[in-house]
């Protein structure tokens, strides 16, 4: 470390009072005064700058007229951090004594310095780092979890711990309000309520899970009992922000802490819930008192014991479980003796832990035989008839209950099997050999059945194993019968269902009916009628679905066949006060079994599964029907919006979308054959007579396959171009030519038949507005188009026939479209290696004439084109410095409207430009940096910018060495400090 000395007489002192004085007078300019005090280096300077106020007044937040806001610099706070080592104590005093002020970066730089300081100097700051903590406008959330890693490994414990305090806090649901007032409107509504559950988010959201694990975990090996009981508080507000005022004032305890925390001591989810992170955060802290602290066990268990939610006495129970002693025997004996639902629920899962576990501990110590007795006698005389018998309703059956009470037994049992005797110890080996009785698993003392919300989980009423076992008479009755659907009894969120039992049927359809000829003919041929549901028959599909993609095509004639069967029942017109389904024995419908035709027979066309074209006959079939058949989806519903999705989800869409991939599989198996069945169903769809004309979703289908099919039959499809694009049909014209534009490439010979379609699109640019398939704007689309037919030599750039000025100037009142051409033809560019010299001509004339039009937020998209090595870089930077000459004219906000990516992109093509066109590319920095003001000079790379102003500084031209400077000095105005070490 430097030694300064200090003044040792009045003449020396005033020799450097007059130095001060003479300093601060040279300030004239903000860049000035920042470079002075972050190059300021000598502690003895912090008296008289303080006396001149020099530290007094940071500053605050400048909200700007046009909305925006700026975070200024405070250089002094760069001297502090130079010097905080020489004089901790002057600069702590002098940080402490600063106002308030509501600007982050003067408290970031705070914490910059606490992060210098060693030890109990480091924490003195404390103050102003929750004053900062504290504040509405935040950034750089991960400084705070340094810090207090740092004060823990420098044992400053006593403010890491209110530092903490701050960090683990949630906030109330910023939507509460919002949710309050919806569910008042309709409190019983069950979809409102769901949707109006507050959820409370942590203060420091961006990083609470490092917050956590990183910095409150190891604070909790060193304050065990202190960092429990800061999060026991933390947990409590944070379930409390999570209820409605009128939830508070029941006096419940449900927090539904075994929904969003199942586990207290292991995360659930890859993603784990903030609430579950600080619950297991929680639980790590109070075991550490267990295991470090036995003297604060007490205290601390008398904490939870006077919390109100329930997750402090699953917390309890876990501790309890883990850690059974003489001390916590008496608590134990407590939860047991208390609980007084033994004939009711299944235990909860820290429950049922706890009393295995002190039962195996303590043995027959822990309960008096007559405390066993009343408790066995209690499970055993449950479940409640009456309530199983209402919960049924009139599925009830004596048996059925008799069932469900043997099964509950052997679960609330189980957990004191080791201090049964005598006749419960009988009653429990009896239940244990009990086959009809599943396997006992932690999921069964689930509390769930007593929840208010969770995650819906389906089961079929039979597994597949179950299924299998039956004989081929017995499982068809089976599944045309059973029609019991319900909830589960211990488990509410568990729906025992008919689509359940159908995935069963579909595991034993795959592994063993498939499998036997006599067992498939039975279900795909001679009883197929007789299958009254058609969910049963959409899984039979699916199964036979999987085998083609395995590659098994024996049996795929007689699959095509059953498919042919299926879709000869039609798919149903809706009437009303009908209600059908493919669950449904009555009133059935055939929708979905349809659709898994369609899927079927798509995968049958696609390369990589390779069906043989034997089959080419039975796939025409199938497609002529579907694609001729009545939909309801595209007939009568009404919603349109969206055409091509709509399409591409309706059973007679998909089929015509793969006719046209029909006839790319017969060509891949003959590259010369006619594909006749193409234009003969086509023929149909278009001719007068169509029982079902084309709809909007089907015409956008056909639109964006126009192209392979104009590759399949060329003559066909130029003789039927106006039925594919029928411009007296304006909603259709629009959906197919649309498409057209979205999902066909250019294509010189196609232009020439779809011109007339161009020019009417060019007419009518307030029609592709409707459009609205695609996140790109189709008239963006449109113009690409035009421009590469243009790039072709189609057409002039300008003048007669040139479609590509017709859509500027039909555009002009929108000029965004002109910034993505212009963006669009630089990202192209960049993808290209090498034109000949004639494609050169015309990307530099197209360039000239956009620049003449001098317009700026077109310009700016100039960044892709930096990058373009088929283009010179000579000429590439000159046309970027005329760029920047234009872009003068842009506001604050039209910069911040500019994407951060593309400043990044700037600087590190034009550092990539800097070998052998150093004069070129620091006069466009330069340019660039005049803006700062304007741009967020965050994005600015500080080992990029300074190579180039290095290349400045050291160049021979004496008008380069000035841009460089001229940079440099609009860079340390703008607060850049780390190009003060640069010299010119």
């Amino acid at each position: 470390m430097q030694s300064w000395k200090k003044p040792i007489n009045k003449k020396t002192t005033e020799a450097i009072e007059r130095t001060v004085e003479r300093t601060l007078a040279l300030f004239e300019k903000e860049t000035d005064r920042q470079y002075f005090f972050s190059r300021l280096k000598n502690p003895l300077w912090i008296q008289p700058l303080s006396e001149r106020g020099c530290f007094k007044s940071p500053p605050a937040i400048r909200y700007l007229p046009d909305g925006y806001v700026q975070y200024p610099f405070w250089p002094e706070l760069q001297y502090f951090k130079n010097v905080c080592r020489d004089v901790p104590e002057e600069v702590i005093q002098l940080l402490l004594q600063l106002p308030a002020v509501d600007n982050p970066r003067v408290y970031d730089g705070i914490l910059d310095i606490a992060l210098e300081l060693d030890g109990e100097q480091s924490s003195q700051l404390k103050p102003k780092i929750l004053e900062y903590a504290e504040l509405e406008h935040q950034f750089l959330h991960y400084r705070y979890l340094e810090l207090l890693t740092h004060w823990i490994a420098e044992n400053q414990n006593e403010a890491a711990l209110e530092l903490a305090n701050i960090l683990v806090q949630f906030d109330p649901d910023p939507q509460a309000q919002a949710k309050e007032k919806q569910r008042r409107e309709n409190p019983e509504d069950p979809i409102r309520s769901m949707m109006t559950v507050l959820t409370p988010v942590p203060q420091f959201n961006d990083n609470y899970q490092e917050i956590l694990n990183e910095g409150v975990r190891p604070l909790a090996e060193k304050e065990s009992y202190q960092v429990a009981c800061m999060l026991i508080d933390a947990t409590a507000n944070m379930i409390r922000y999570g209820k409605y005022q009128d939830d508070l004032e029941s006096g419940g305890s449900y927090d539904g802490s075994e929904i969003w925390c199942p586990r207290l001591n292991k995360q659930s989810r890859d993603y784990p819930d903030p609430r579950e992170t600080l619950v297991y955060t929680l639980t790590y802290a109070c075991e550490k008192v267990y295991e470090k602290l036995p003297q604060s066990i007490a205290a601390l268990d008398d904490v939870l014991r006077n919390q109100r939610w329930d997750v402090f006495k699953r917390l309890q129970q876990h501790l309890y479980a883990l850690y059974p002693s003489e001390q916590t025997k008496p608590w134990i004996r407590e939860l047991i003796l208390m609980h007084d639902d033994y004939a009711k629920w299944a235990h909860r899962g820290e429950f049922r832990r706890m009393i295995q576990l002190a039962c195996e501990h303590f043995s027959v110590e822990l309960l008096t035989a007559n405390e066993r007795t009343q408790i066995f006698d209690a499970i055993l005389s449950g479940p409640s008839k009456e309530n199983y018998r209402e919960w049924m309703g009139g599925q009830f059956t004596e048996t059925g209950f008799e069932q469900e009470r043997r099964r509950f037994h052997r679960i609330q049992l189980t957990p004191f099997a080791s201090v049964l005797f005598g006749e419960y110890s009988d009653c429990f080996q009896k239940l244990k050999n009990d086959e009809t009785i599943d396997e006992i698993k932690d999921g069964n003392y689930s509390s769930l059945s007593k929840s208010e919300g969770g995650i819906v989980t389906y089961r079929s009423p039979r597994s597949p194993e179950k299924l299998s076992k039956l004989s081929d008479e017995e499982l068809l009755d089976y599944i045309n019968e059973w029609q019991d659907e319900h909830r589960d009894k211990d488990n509410w969120l568990t729906e025992i269902s008919i689509p359940s039992l159908a995935g069963a049927f579909q595991s034993v359809f795959t592994k063993s009916i498939m499998m036997d000829e006599d067992r498939l003919e039975f279900w795909i041929e001679k009883n197929r009628e007789q299958i009254k549901r058609p969910i049963y028959i959409r899984s039979m599909i699916q199964a036979m679905h999987l085998r083609i993609k395995e590659g098994n095509f024996e049996q795929l004639n007689r699959w095509l066949d059953f498919c042919k069967w299926v879709i000869s029942h039609s798919d149903e017109e809706h009437e009303e006060d009908i209600i059908r389904s493919e669950t449904f024995w009555e009133n059935p419908s055939w929708r979905y079994s349809r659709r898994a035709v369609i899927t079927f027979v798509e995968d049958c066309l696609k390369e990589e599964v390779n069906v043989p074209l034997s089959t080419r006959k039975r796939l025409a079939e199938i497609l002529e029907m579907l694609c001729t058949q009545f939909d309801w989806a595209l007939n009568q519903e009404l919603n349109q919006d969206d055409p091509l999705t709509k399409a591409i989800n309706s059973t007679r869409g998909l089929a015509l979308e793969n006719l046209v991939n029909f006839g790319l599989w017969v060509r891949r198996h003959d590259d010369k054959t006619e594909i006749s069945e193409i234009t003969t169903i086509l023929k149909k769809r278009f001719g007068p007579e169509v029982v079902h004309p084309l709809t909007i979703p089907e015409y956008a289908i056909l639109g964006m396959r126009y192209g392979q099919i104009f590759g399949l039959d060329e003559t066909w499809a130029v003789n039927h171009k106006s039925d594919f694009f029928p411009k007296n049909n304006i909603p259709a014209w629009v959906a197919s030519f649309g498409n057209f534009l979205l999902y066909s490439r250019s294509h010189k010979q196609i232009f020439d038949i779809v011109r007339d379609d161009f020019e009417f699109a060019l007419e009518h640019l307030d029609l592709l507005k409707q459009q609205k398939q695609s996140e790109q704007e189709l008239i963006d689309i449109l113009g690409e188009h035009l421009f590469i037919y243009y790039f072709w030599n189609v057409y002039p750039l300008t003048g007669e026939g040139s479609l590509l000025e017709c859509f500027y100037q039909k555009s002009n009142d929108e000029r965004k479209h002109w910034a993505t051409l212009f963006g669009y033809v630089g990202r192209s560019l960049r993808n290209t290696h090498e034109l000949d010299e004639g494609l050169k001509d015309r990307i530099k004339d197209f360039f000239k004439w956009r620049l003449e039009v001098e317009e700026p937020t077109e310009l700016r998209e100039f960044n892709f084109w930096l990058e373009t090595k088929c283009l010179e870089t000579d000429w590439r930077l000159k046309a970027y410095s005329k760029i920047l000459d234009v872009l003068k004219v842009l506001d604050v906000g039209q910069w911040k409207d500019q994407r951060a990516w593309s400043l990044i992109d700037v600087l590190r093509s034009l550092h990539a430009l800097l070998p052998g066109h150093a004069a070129q590319v620091v006069e466009c920095f330069a340019k660039l940096t005049d803006f700062i003001d304007n741009i967020d000079a965050i994005y600015i790379k500080t080992d990029q910018a300074k190579a180039i102003l290095r290349a400045g500084f050291k160049h021979e031209d004496g008008s380069v060495r000035e841009n460089a400077r001229r940079a440099r000095e609009n860079l340390l105005r703008n607060g850049q400090f780390s190009f003060l070490d640069l010299k010119d």
